[in-house]
């Protein structure tokens, strides 16, 4: 009787043992397509440009794409070997509080109007809402988001409603950044779990779509090496790459009163080397500033450790990152310098495997000037990025 009994449970033990296998081997090509199609999404989103100044820091009336980038823009954009664009969203400009779904009707046709016509043209998108409000909120860009409860509400409902709308995208094209360098600044500690409620609504409405998650502290590194990932598959995690600040954005006059100060910062830096920016300065604390910055030696060395971190906690956490911004301020920064920096950031990016965007296609930033609206690249900055230059 106990032998039958054992032979009985080491049969239906079998017989699972075999279930369990064959269904392995159902799942497998499933699993195998997943991750194609994960590697294939991320690829897409390998090099990219930053589009603003049409749904963000927009001047006048919102109007369709084409009247502020034009088809030979996208055309060109695919030329140089870009794969996408972040098309940053200032809230303000689709926001409507007093209707039921929150959303502009007019100004939201024209933004997926556009965005349609540029994933049409062969390029992806990475939507990024930049900020709550370009006109009063300034560089703080989540503004009363987590220090105003009802508005923290809103805000959740608000992209709930417009996640419905983005939904009708290919999320193999699309992908959704929340809120671009949310600030909160002395308080970092406070965004993750307003970030985790955030994703969380928002993916009830995406379920297929990669979404975007990030660090406070206007994105930047240091608030992303402290953050606890969230459980979710189909999260990337971005940071921004300003560093040293001191050097990308010496003479931006929205910048610190020290940096908005400064000329002809070099790259690399060493006490040699910022002799003749210190000597153009009088008062005492900027010239400790660019000694400082001497003897800090920011090479491509220094910048490749950097962004090994970010690689590095990627890495532990098994997450894909995305860097969808860098740049240096070309209105002060001499060319040399700005060439040699972007140069060093997108190798350091692409040695470790990240997928990047530079800011920003034209302006202050920029990768190409206009001629008669005509877009020219900068042809030294564009082999910088490692781009596609007659």
């Amino acid at each position: 009787m106990i032998n039958d009994s054992r032979r009985i449970d080491w049969r239906g033990g079998l017989l699972f043992f075999l279930a369990i296998l064959i269904l392995t081997f159902l799942c497998l090509p499933l699993l195998a397509e997943d991750l194609q199609l994960e590697g294939g999404r991320y690829q897409r989103f390998s090099r990219g440009i930053n589009l603003p100044y049409w749904f963000w820091l927009n001047t006048g009336a919102l109007k369709p794409l084409e009247n502020k980038y034009s088809e030979d823009d996208l055309a060109l954009i695919r030329k140089l070997g870009l794969t996408y664009v972040r098309v940053p969203v200032d809230m303000a400009n689709i926001y409507a509080r007093d209707r039921e779904d929150r959303l502009k009707p007019e100004a939201l046709e024209l933004l997926l109007a556009g965005l349609k016509k540029i994933i049409d043209s062969g390029l992806a998108v990475n939507f990024d809402l930049h900020s709550i409000s370009q006109e009063s909120g300034g560089s703080d860009y989540s503004g009363p988001l987590g220090k105003d409860a009802s508005f923290t509400e809103e805000f959740f409902v608000f992209w709930e409603k417009l996640a419905e709308k983005l939904a009708a995208f290919d999320p193999d094209w699309l992908i959704v950044e929340p809120m671009n360098e949310p600030v909160f600044l002395g308080e970092e500690y406070r965004w993750p779990p307003i970030q985790k409620q955030l994703i969380a609504r928002i993916r009830a409405r995406l379920p297929r779509h990669t979404i975007l998650a990030t660090g406070a502290f206007w994105s930047n590194l240091s608030t992303l090496l402290v953050l606890e990932p969230l459980e979710d598959e189909n999260l990337w995690y971005c940071f921004h790459f300003y560093e040293p600040h001191i050097f990308t954005h010496q003479g931006a006059h929205w910048s610190s009163e020290l940096v908005k100060k400064l000329r002809r910062v070099p790259y690399p830096s060493s006490p040699e080397a910022v002799r003749g920016a210190v000597a153009l300065v009088g008062p005492e604390n900027l010239k400790k500033a660019l000694e400082a910055y001497g003897q800090e030696r920011w090479d491509a060395a220094r910048i490749e450790g950097r962004i090994k971190q970010a690689a590095d906690w990627a890495s532990r956490h098994g997450v894909r990152l995305i860097c969808n911004e860098f740049g240096a301020y070309r209105t002060y920064c001499l060319p040399p310098y700005r060439i040699a920096w972007t140069r060093d950031v997108r190798t350091a990016l692409e040695k470790f495997g990240i997928s990047w965007a530079m800011w920003e296609f034209e302006g202050g930033f920029g990768l190409v000037t206009r001629k008669r609206g005509k877009a020219l690249p900068d042809r030294a900055i564009a082999r910088a990025l490692g781009l596609k230059i007659e």
